[in-house]
């Protein structure tokens, strides 16, 4: 019974972390929309260079997060 139990916190923790991860994504889709409507308003070089420095970072975690949700392979991993 210990095990049965067990077998369900696991489960439970498991949602739990899924559904952080998947409302994480969507915190940082929408983190990429602002980027993206700020990029189109800035005039001032420096703020355009760290705009773009910020949506190649957003990206990448739109990316992890992904993987993370489609139970990949991390390639840091070995």
């Amino acid at each position: 019974m210990g095990t049965l139990l067990s077998g369900k916190r696991r489960e439970r923790s498991a949602r739990r972390a899924r559904a952080a991860a998947v409302a994480e994504l969507r915190r940082t889709y929408r983190d990429l929309r602002a980027n993206d409507a700020a990029f189109q308003q800035a005039q001032d070089r420096f703020a355009i260079e760290q705009l773009i420095y910020e949506h190649a970072a957003l990206e990448c975690r739109c990316r992890a997060l992904l993987r993370e949700l489609r139970g990949g392979e991390h390639p840091c991993r070995r």
